[in-house]
């Protein structure tokens, strides 16, 4: 990724945003580009050009995570947040289009550039409906979440994983597909639950956002704790709730919201295992695979 952006962008404000938001990136657990290198090998592959693929994941992630950001406003320490907007927005308009270059370079036969290309774009046009989709707060019961989780969020793993099956040569691979999935929803449910007991500015509770959490508990409140279905209906203002944190919490508990999301949570990832277990190919990188999900949603 730094090779790529050295290369690429040679005015020094550009190269030094790009640079920093990508250190940034890079610190968090999950990497989308080792998922790309694991399913590489994983299929067969061996030739070390698979890296700079790697590389244009990582960046296409990257300026997908910078996009979201600036358009949620819900992470104000990343460090894109901390720029003025427009030029968080040209470093990730930049980066999105130093991906696609990087992708499009890399030395595998024309064919099989021509279909990582293909479902580099593919999927960022899924992802860009499933963003729309939660900006507009679309989800109204568990179908239309799930639409939306496996449009946003799951796209971009399915892209990952499935870009290191093509480099390697093969068809698309049904199963990796689905279980891509899974992973994504799996792990967005547990970001949803992380994002329900938070008290400040990426609560969804005090967003009023409706994930399968926030519905599942406005459904639920009753008696005491009606104080919730109000607030979330816009009938109390933040003001008016914003003491109630630890009252919120054993809401949570004891309408057992917080034991809905565990179970829907490893539900999802369990199918995921039941999925990559009926895949020989994939037998011998089971330990390794998990050990790269294991920080986000095991």
């Amino acid at each position: 990724m730094r090779a790529l952006i050295g290369q690429y962008f040679t005015a020094e404000p550009l190269l030094h945003y790009a640079l920093r938001f990508t250190e940034d990136k890079l610190s968090e657990t999950i990497k989308f580009g080792r998922l790309t290198l694991l399913h590489y090998r994983m299929f067969g592959g061996a030739d070390s050009v698979i890296y700079q693929a790697a590389a244009a994941v990582e960046l296409f992630i990257l300026a997908s995570d910078i996009f979201d950001d600036l358009q949620d406003q819900d992470a104000p320490g990343r460090s894109w947040m901390q720029v003025p907007p427009p030029i968080a927005i040209h470093v990730a308009t930049s980066l999105l289009t130093l991906s696609q270059q990087a992708m499009q370079s890399c030395k595998f036969d024309p064919s099989v550039r021509l279909q990582l290309v293909d479902l580099m774009n593919s999927q960022l046009l899924q992802a860009a409906n499933g963003q729309m989709l939660d900006l507009m707060d679309h989800a109204t019961d568990e179908e239309t979440y799930l639409e939306t989780v496996k449009l946003k969020s799951a796209s971009l793993l399915l892209f990952a994983c499935m870009t290191g099956v093509i480099a390697a040569g093969k068809p698309w691979q049904p199963i990796v597909a689905e279980y891509a999935v899974e992973i994504g929803i799996a792990a967005q449910i547990r970001n949803d639950l992380r994002d329900l007991l938070r008290w400040d500015e990426k609560s969804d509770f005090l967003q009023r956002k409706r994930t399968i959490l926030t519905m599942y508990l406005v459904e639920s409140a009753a008696g005491d704790d009606q104080w919730i279905a109000d607030y979330f209906g816009g009938s109390l203002s933040i003001q008016e709730v914003e003491q109630r944190s630890e009252l919120f919490e054993e809401a949570c508990e004891r309408s057992g919201t917080l034991l809905y999301g565990a179970v829907m949570s490893r539900m999802h990832y369990n199918r995921f295992e039941e999925l990559l277990n009926s895949m020989q190919e994939i037998s011998p990188w089971k330990a390794e695979f998990l050990h790269v999900l294991n920080g986000e949603i095991a």
